[in-house]
Order: structure tokens, then C-alpha cells, then sequence
């Protein structure tokens, strides 16, 4: 019996009730109906408990499908972000707008817990996976506040895509645990099953490409190649797809088309990843196949631009550096920030230590010290390893230099981090 049911059984009870005061004084002079007068001693308290009950019923079950909306809304994040940029629409114009605007009123109130699912699946269907973990532990991404670089169509594209079904959900734990077996054969089965249905991803699309190579000899040609375009029409920054599509054109001989591929990977790991030395070996193999000549030109300015000298310590730090602590020696660009231009890592042990930072030492073929203009050198003795600076690392660095000049530099270690 539904609620509407309910209400209209005591609606008849109350109506009865109603009837019955109407015809007792009649009924109760009757002789034959002695028994309405003990009636009159508990009808009105029965209709009283009656209607009291039904309307406490009405007040539960009529609050009941408004307090339950906003939770029912909220397990829905398609329609949680596609409702948030059409209540945005005048003012923002824009999913970048509207994610920003997010942003900045949860920087702001911190929000609720439902706000930061609405900004972690924003974040996953702009394709900003590592912003999408930072929401998710109700942590803004660095940069919070900024526009995105990616435009509305491409995010409007993405909200049409319906979220995955908890099937499609089971049957990628399925794959994945295949390909940790390393059976292909019932990992590629298993993706099938998600093409028929349409519940593929960029993931997923990347590692049936994977995995179909290897069960071709670990060919990327043919059906390969198709699963990884597919996967970067969905992403176009993901990076597997990208890695292995520059390995295919490498290994077809489309090393100009490879190049352009293993730049963009090279903006999607960034220069901390720890790929990323080994994405730049590979874009500059690519690279002097494409110009030989190039190269060799490119050879000649290392051997050309470098920056030589030593470091010392200053006297008041000299008994506080045993041997055996690791040293960095680093060149960073003035007018660059980001990434050093050159990096070496060695060890301390008798001072001073002599050093020479050309472009072989590069963290990014983009970013040589050949190519930076003016540069700072630092040195840093890390008492824990880490290359990030830390509270008590010892530290000296130069005025800026142009290491095209050829001039030796002196760095005198002689400041204390964190002091």
C-alpha cells in the first residue's frame, strides 16, 4: 500500500467516526441500541489517536522523498557537474570558469563533502588526474583558482559520456587481474566484453592496446595502434597512450611524428617524474634520426658551452662535512624558472671538488645549458640524499653567469638551510 493509499484508508476511518457523532443523539434514544452510549466514552479519544497518528504519518513520509533528493542527487556526479555549470552558465560561460569558480569557494569555506566528490569528478572528466587525487583528499591542486586549458566543448564532450556501470567496473578488476597474471589471452577477452557494451575508457582502451601487442609479438601495429588513438580522443594528455604511440612511430620509422609525440609526454610527466630522463633519451635518439646533422651541431655546442670550476667550504662549516655525503652541483636558468638546465651528483671527499656542467647533464632536452642564457650554479651538500633542499643542507650558490663566456667559477659553501 503506497503512501496515498494509506491516507485515504483513514481518511474513510475519520469520515466514519464523523458520521457516528452526527446520528448518536438519534441512535442513543432508541431502545433496541443500548450499547452507543458506552460508544460516546471512547469514540472521540479513538478518533483523537487517530488523527494524530495520520498526521504524524503525512508529516514523516511527506519530509522523506525531500531529505533523501540532495543525497540521491549527489551519487550522481554527471549530473551533479552538468547542474553546476547550468547554474553557472550567465555568470561563468564555461566548465574551466565554473570548475575555478569551486575552487575558490572551497579554498575559502572548505565545503562540504560532496563538494570536493563534485570537483574530483570535474577534475577526472577534464582529464587532471592528479588533481582528481588531490580533491579526493580535500586537498586543492596547485594552481587552484586558474583557468584550465581545457575548453568547454572538449569538457561538455566528456560529461555526455555516461559514468561506468558497476558491470563494467567488475569486468576492469577482472582485466587488471589478468594482466597482473600475465594472461593476455583472458585480459583481451575480458576487454571485448567492455567494447560491447560501451564501457571503455582511455585506461582501459590504452591497456587493450597493451595487451593486444602482446599477443602479437609485441607489435603496436594494426589493431594496436587504433585502441591507442581511441584512448587519446578520450585523453588526449594520457600517458600511456602517448608513451606507447611514440614507441610505435619509433619503431616504424616516423621518427618526426614520434619527436612531436615524445614532447607531449614530456609536458604530461613534467620534469620530477621519474620517466623523465628516460622519455628525453628517447626523444633524443628520435631527434638525430630526424637531422643527423643537427645533432652533430647540437654535439658541438656541448662540447663548446660549459661551466668548470670547484667548490670549497667556508671555514666555519669545514669540521661540520664528513667525506661521504652526497653533493649536488646545479645550474639553473635566470630568466626560466623551473627545472635546472644541469645537474650533477656526486659525492663529498677531499675539497675542493672540481666539477664541469655541459648539456649532457640535462634533466630536459628542452631545458640545456647551452640554450638558457644566463644561469645561477648552486652546491649543496644534503646530509640526507634527497635532491630536494632540506632543513640543514649546506648551501652556496653564484652571482648569474653566462656559461658560453667560458670563465672558471669558485662556489664557497657557506650557508646553513634553515638557520
Amino acid at each position: 500500500m503506497n503512501v496515498p493509499e494509506v491516507l485515504w484508508f483513514f481518511a474513510g476511518v475519520l469520515a466514519t467516526l464523523a458520521a457516528m457523532f452526527v446520528i448518536f443523539p438519534w441512535l442513543r434514544k432508541r431502545a433496541r441500541a443500548p450499547w452507543f452510549a458506552a460508544v460516546a466514552k471512547w469514540a472521540l479519544g479513538c478518533a483523537v489517536l487517530i488523527l494524530a497518528f495520520v498526521f504524524g504519518l503525512y508529516s514523516w513520509l511527506g519530509r522523506a522523498p525531500r531529505a533523501t533528493r540532495p543525497r540521491i542527487a549527489s551519487t550522481s556526479a554527471v549530473g551533479a557537474i552538468t547542474a553546476h555549470i547550468n547554474s553557472s552558465a550567465q555568470s561563468a560561460g564555461s566548465m574551466d570558469e565554473a570548475v575555478t569558480g569551486l575552487e575558490r569557494r572551497l579554498a575559502q569555506s572548505g565545503g562540504s563533502d560532496a563538494d570536493w566528490e563534485l570537483l574530483a569528478k570535474s577534475y577526472e572528466f577534464m582529464g587532471r588526474s592528479a588533481d582528481a587525487a588531490a580533491a579526493h583528499e580535500k586537498h586543492l591542486a596547485q594552481g587552484a583558482g586558474a583557468a584550465s586549458t581545457v575548453t568547454s566543448s572538449e569538457v561538455i564532450a566528456l560529461l555526455g559520456r555516461e559514468p561506468l556501470t558497476a558491470a563494467a567496473r567488475k569486468l576492469i578488476l577482472s582485466a587488471d587481474d589478468a594482466r597482473r597474471r600475465n594472461d593476455y589471452a583472458a585480459a583481451s577477452a575480458v576487454y571485448q566484453q567492455l567494447v560491447q557494451i560501451q564501457q571503455m575508457t582511455a585506461d582501459t582502451w590504452a591497456d587493450y592496446a597493451d595487451v593486444t601487442a602482446s599477443l602479437n609479438g609485441n607489435s603496436l601495429v594494426g589493431a594496436p595502434e587504433k585502441y591507442l588513438q581511441a584512448a587519446l580522443s578520450l585523453d588526449p594528455q594520457h600517458a600511456k597512450a602517448l608513451w606507447l604511440l611514440a614507441s610505435l612511430q619509433h619503431a616504424t620509422g616516423q621518427h618526426a611524428q614520434a619527436v612531436s609525440t615524445w614532447k607531449k609526454l614530456t609536458l604530461v610527466l613534467g620534469p620530477d617524474s621519474r620517466n623523465a630522463k628516460l622519455v628525453a633519451a628517447n626523444l633524443a635518439e628520435d631527434q638525430q634520426l630526424v637531422d643527423p646533422k643537427a645533432a652533430a651541431a647540437s654535439m658541438a655546442l656541448v662540447n663548446d658551452v660549459a661551466v668548470r670550476g670547484e667548490v670549497v667550504l667556508s671555514d666555519k662549516l669545514r669540521a661540520s662535512v664528513p667525506a661521504g655525503l652526497t653533493l649536488f652541483i646545479l645550474a639553473k636558468a635566470v630568466d626560466s624558472p623551473g627545472a635546472p638546465v644541469a645537474v650533477l651528483r656526486t659525492t663529498t671527499s677531499s675539497w675542493p671538488v672540481r666539477f664541469k656542467l655541459d648539456d649532457t647533464l640535462s634533466m630536459l632536452p628542452q631545458r640545456k645549458l647551452s640554450t638558457a642564457g644566463k644561469v645561477t650554479v648552486e652546491a649543496r651538500v644534503s646530509k640526507s640524499g634527497q635532491a630536494a633542499p632540506q632543513s640543514g643542507d649546506l648551501l652556496g650558490v653564484t652571482e648569474p653567469l653566462d656559461p658560453a663566456a667560458g670563465k672558471a667559477v669558485r662556489i664557497i659553501i657557506e650557508r646553513v638551510i634553515g638557520s
